[in-house]
């Protein structure tokens, strides 16, 4: 007795709305038999209006079909359902359906219980649109970016990543599809080093890396892996961004061959002058207009002569390494 009138005090209490509904031979009628205050509060009735009363007596004619169904189902069934219920004062309720057997396992009684969870359905549906403005900000992303788990299994590509999928393999990549499978046997060693170096250092590991399309389009790529660490350091899964660098790396060639260009100018200017410089200083030294015969200064003069053409050579080759480089320059961006 002291337990059936805790039971019914907790009942009485309780801020969820609690009712028990008696099911008619058949089970498909039904009439409530009991609510609890926080019932007649949150639907605003009283309880001479609802106990006692068949459904179609107590509720809209919009939503007595729809309330029937479920407790039919429950009875069918012979185990609890739950379902989520929008309501017009804009509150949300999750309510729960219990059916109660006699001794004879018939089921004579549905108990109810309907929790308000306007509050966490607003913040479920605050965090469903933040995920989807996230999603949406990283499918705008120029990057590839692929979410693993510690095996490399896929669990989350973004568009961009898909769409190097299709342009590489002519397929996207699949939720569970190992992404170690889609490289080349040479690379799949360096992604476990990278694995282990995550593990161990905790840090972001990058490297550059060139692909070839199908199609023959050649790309670089900057490729970073990223650790998602469980609270206890554990490493749970991966994160990979690769940054297409191609028109820094073609910069950098660009760059590369312009200093190429200045090293060879230096060691034209520092070697090659020299020897035709030297020859003109030491073949004017020789030149003498009164010791010499006529034929003796003319062929130093020929020499002179020689000399003078090779060091031409050598100044124009100069010209042109250095018209290479700044035609090359003109037609690059600014290196950033």
């Amino acid at each position: 007795m002291i337990q059936s009138s805790l039971f019914q005090s907790l009942i009485e209490l309780t801020t969820d709305a609690v009712f028990i509904v008696r099911v008619r031979a058949g089970g498909n009628e039904f009439v409530m038999e009991y609510v609890n205050p926080a019932y007649l509060k949150k639907f605003g009735v009283t309880k001479e209006s609802v106990v006692g009363k068949e459904f179609k007596d107590m509720l809209r004619t919009s939503i007595v079909d729809a309330i029937r169904l479920r407790f039919i189902e429950c009875v069918e069934k012979g185990h609890s359902i739950s379902f989520e219920e929008d309501f017009e004062d804009q509150t949300a309720s999750l309510s729960e359906l219990f059916p109660i057997k006699d001794d004879d396992g018939n089921i004579t009684h549905v108990v109810g219980i309907s929790k308000n969870i306007t509050e966490l359905k607003n913040k479920r549906d605050q965090i469903a649109a933040s995920e989807k403005t996230l999603q949406s900000i990283i499918n705008s992303s120029d990057n590839v970016l692929i979410y693993m788990d510690t095996d490399f299994r896929i669990k989350y590509a973004n568009r961009r990543a898909q769409q190097h999928a299709y342009k590489m393999f002519g397929k996207p990549f699949l939720i569970g599809d190992k992404l170690t499978d889609y490289y080349p046997v040479s690379d799949r060693a360096l992604a476990l080093e990278h694995k282990r170096l995550l593990e161990e250092e905790k840090a972001t590991v990058s490297h550059e890396h060139m692909v070839t399309y199908p199609d023959g389009e050649k790309l670089w790529y900057l490729r970073r892996y990223y650790g998602v660490f469980e609270e206890n350091g554990d490493l749970s899964g991966l994160v990979i961004a690769s940054i297409n660098i191609t028109k820094r790396k073609e910069q950098e060639l660009q760059i590369q061959k312009h200093v190429e260009a200045l090293k060879e100018i230096a060691k034209i200017q520092s070697h090659e002058i020299r020897r035709p410089v030297a020859n003109i200083i030491g073949l004017t030294d020789l030149m003498d207009f009164k010791q010499k015969t006529v034929d003796e200064n003319e062929q130093i003069l020929q020499y002179l002569r020689m000399s003078a053409l090779e060091l031409d050579q050598i100044i124009s080759k100069i010209v042109d390494k250095t018209q290479f480089g700044e035609e090359k320059r003109s037609d690059q961006a600014p290196f950033l």
